[in-house]
């Protein structure tokens, strides 16, 4: 009977159905590299990003804050274990004075040493233990997730910083061609050969330009200031090269929905939690159940009664104490109650975190596919951007179109050139966002 009583209460497990496959192509993911589970942003082969990284996951303060919290719960583990443990303690005392005005005045004093030891018959002990180190498994899992997500925010930073940069240039570039075609129209003008109303419209457009260059720089220096508190630091970093973007990046890894859940840390974490809470139900209910405990005391007392002392002696004591409760006025029902509610309510957590997990691979692989074609239709766009501009340039030359066009010609290349990076940044971002939902420990 009392083997059964100390038994782990048993979890049932989660309501949620795991589908066998995902929902998009599996053909891309199945021909693509497997995934570093500790270092996945290598991947990218952008050796100041990586560097970027290493800095952020040593100086980062929420990973900070999550490594004092494992190393709160490790603690916790210690304690809960020590209460398993026989308890040995040093007493003494001196106590002196009159029973009564007749008696003498006597004085007693005594040093010794007491133990006790409750026995964990219903195994209370042991599921408060049990419970301690599932939070501390789960701290540790918490900890491995904001690397995961440190990581991720600070590469998506990073992209867009890039992104926004070369935007930045290319908008620059565009002003400047606006420039020379005002004051081409300016000249057409005053030559009688176009209206004012040309010269005012390609005067707003370069006023816009101009606008979009200095919203492309705010939105950057915005970033670097993100970057700068993933890194830890009061300052955005300095000496970022941001080197040309790329048109490819890491695909789908070759993952089922059972091996995604096996991986993430974020839902192994809201996992231990329902074990955790699940011990702490059974501890609850081992209140129910009487406590017996062990006592040993031994000491050497001297006795003095009017200023004679009396030879020491030695005292030892030993017992066994049991208590059982009767009538607490519903507490320990109500504590039960208490702790199953928050059993339930850490189940629901753990079903929450694997809809999450299984919804974050399927969105990220929806917006890594989009980002892939407009990828691809934005690579056209600007290899024709490109070829116009350049037979613009051949036809001046020969003197058969005038400057007013080739310069027109350049400006659709550079929006097209724009779109392309703003593309590229979205493909860059995507995959990231592919790379965290897929991730390990980190």
């Amino acid at each position: 009977m009392l083997a059964g009583c100390s038994t782990s209460p048993r979890v049932a497990p989660p309501a949620v159905s795991v589908p066998a496959a995902w929902s998009f192509d599996e053909r891309s993911a199945s021909q693509a590299a497997s995934m570093s589970t500790d270092s996945w942003w290598r991947d990218f082969g952008n050796s100041e990003l990586d560097g970027l990284v290493e800095t952020a996951l040593l100086a980062n303060r929420d990973v900070r804050i999550a490594a004092a919290r494992v190393e709160q719960a490790r603690a916790f583990v210690s304690i809960t274990d020590a209460d398993r443990m026989p308890q040995l303690g040093l007493e003494a005392g001196v106590r002196g004075g009159r029973d009564s005005g007749a008696d003498p005045k006597a004085k007693v004093a005594r040093a010794g040493f007491r133990a006790s030891w409750e026995l964990d018959l219903f195994g209370d002990k042991r599921l408060a233990s049990l419970a301690a180190e599932k939070d501390f498994e789960s701290a540790e899992l918490a900890r491995q997730s904001v690397r995961v997500a440190v990581v991720a925010e600070l590469m998506t930073a990073y992209f867009d910083a890039q992104a926004l940069t070369q935007r930045e240039a290319v908008a620059h570039e565009a002003a400047i061609t606006l420039e020379r075609q005002t004051e081409v129209a300016q000249k057409r003008f005053l030559a009688g050969q176009t209206s004012k109303l040309d010269v005012d419209r390609l005067k707003a457009e370069l006023e816009q330009e101009r606008a979009n260059a200095a919203q492309l720089r705010g939105a950057r220096d915005v970033r670097l200031r993100q970057m700068a508190v993933l890194l830890g630091a009061a300052q955005p970093p300095l000496g970022l090269t941001f080197p040309a973007m790329a048109s490819a990046a890491p695909g789908l890894p070759a993952l089922m929905p059972i091996d995604l859940l096996e991986r993430r840390p974020d839902v192994h974490g809201p996992a231990r939690d329902v074990e955790a809470a699940a011990a702490r139900l059974g501890v609850a209910k081992r209140d129910l159940y009487p406590r017996i405990a062990l006592d040993w005391s031994g000491s050497r007392e001297r006795l003095s009664v009017g200023g004679a002392s009396a030879s020491p002696t030695s005292v030892v004591g030993y017992g066994l104490a049991l208590s059982l409760p009767i009538f607490d006025g519903g507490r320990i029902r109500a504590n039960i109650e208490v702790h199953e509610a928050k059993a339930k309510e850490a189940m629901l957590v753990y079903e929450k975190a694997i809809l999450n997990a299984l919804a974050d691979a399927e969105t990220a692989a929806a917006q890594l596919a989009a980002a892939r074609s407009t990828v691809a239709a934005l690579e056209n766009a600007q290899k024709a951007g490109a070829d116009a501009a350049a037979r613009s340039a051949r036809l001046f030359d020969s003197g058969l179109v005038d400057l007013n066009t080739v310069l027109d010609a350049r400006r659709g290349y550079l929006k097209a050139q724009d779109g392309l990076l703003q593309g590229q940044g979205a493909l860059l971002v995507a995959s990231v966002s592919v790379r965290r939902a897929f991730a390990g420990s980190v």
